[in-house]
Parts: structure tokens; C-alpha cells; sequence
């Protein structure tokens, strides 16, 4: 009897870790910082889709534009990796993967474009369930994307359209 107990609180909690959807898209808008700069921007926003291939574990790709350092213009796009959980209406990720980055010129950064790692971390709340074709969540992430002379963090609010 104990063991039956168990073995169906676990399917309750591990419930909704299988429900994750097929397809989402999101918005982000929140803060950058730059290392090897005192440079700061309050108005980097970026964009991502995604899709999940097992339970707990996706891709997604995005494109960020972190606004300008010394007068260059920082923008990037990125593919991942993205490791998931959900906690009942709470879904814990994180995610590493590759950026290809474009830096325009400017006072202190030549224009220059190649390729980094990528990684975050976020956690996201539905709060719409079962509204027409799908959910709605909200969250607050970070991420870090290389670049070749500094690096970029970026600490946001998203907002997720989970699609069935």
C-alpha cells in the first residue's frame, strides 16, 4: 500500500514536467552588464523560440540586442541546449549553447563578428493555463553571452507563450 502511495505521488509530481509544449516563443527585456567596462544598459531586449524533444530537455534559439558599449552597437543570436524541470506551476531551466555576436564600431571596439559560448539560467511561473492554444508564463532569467574582448550579462524578465 505504501509503495502504491509513493508510486502515485511521483507520477503527480512528475505530471507536469511531461506536459511540456511542443512549441513556445518569448520575449525578454531587462539589464546588461559588460566585464572589462563600467558600462551598463537598461534597455537590452531579446527574442527566442524553442521546442522540446524529450520531457525534460529542449533547444531554443534567440537573437539579443544589448543595446551599445562606447558607442558600438551589440547585437547577437544563439542556439542551445535547454535542460528543464517543472515544480508544479514553476519550471526551473538552464541552458548552454553557442553565439554568433556582431559588434558594430565604435569609440573603444573596432567592428568585429564571430562566435562564443552561451549559457543562463531562469525560472519561469504559468500563470494562464488552458487558455486558447496553449499557456502563458513569466519569469525572470540570466544569461551570458561571450564576446571576444568582454563578455555581456544580461538579467531580465520574460514572458513565454507555451503553444499545445
Amino acid at each position: 500500500m505504501k509503495k502504491t502511495l509513493l508510486a502515485l505521488a511521483l507520477m503527480g509530481a512528475a505530471s507536469p514536467a511531461l506536459a511540456d509544449s511542443w512549441l513556445y516563443a518569448g520575449v525578454n527585456y531587462g539589464t546588461a552588464d559588460f566585464t572589462d567596462s563600467s558600462a551598463g544598459n537598461e534597455g537590452t531586449y531579446g527574442l527566442n523560440v524553442g521546442t522540446g524533444i524529450l520531457p525534460f530537455i529542449g533547444v531554443e534559439a534567440g537573437y539579443w540586442d544589448l543595446g551599445d558599449i562606447a558607442g558600438s552597437d551589440l547585437k547577437t543570436v544563439y542556439a542551445a541546449i535547454k535542460p528543464s524541470i517543472n515544480v508544479g506551476p514553476l519550471e526551473f531551466y538552464g541552458k548552454l549553447g553557442a553565439n554568433k555576436y556582431d559588434v558594430g564600431s565604435g569609440r573603444e571596439f573596432k567592428d568585429d563578428d564571430g562566435y562564443d559560448f552561451m549559457y543562463g539560467a531562469g525560472v519561469e511561473y504559468t500563470v494562464l493555463d488552458g487558455i486558447p492554444l496553449g499557456s502563458l508564463s513569466l519569469g525572470l532569467a540570466y544569461n551570458h553571452f561571450g564576446f571576444d574582448k568582454f563578455d555581456a550579462n544580461t538579467y531580465s524578465l520574460s514572458a513565454t507563450f507555451h503553444f499545445l
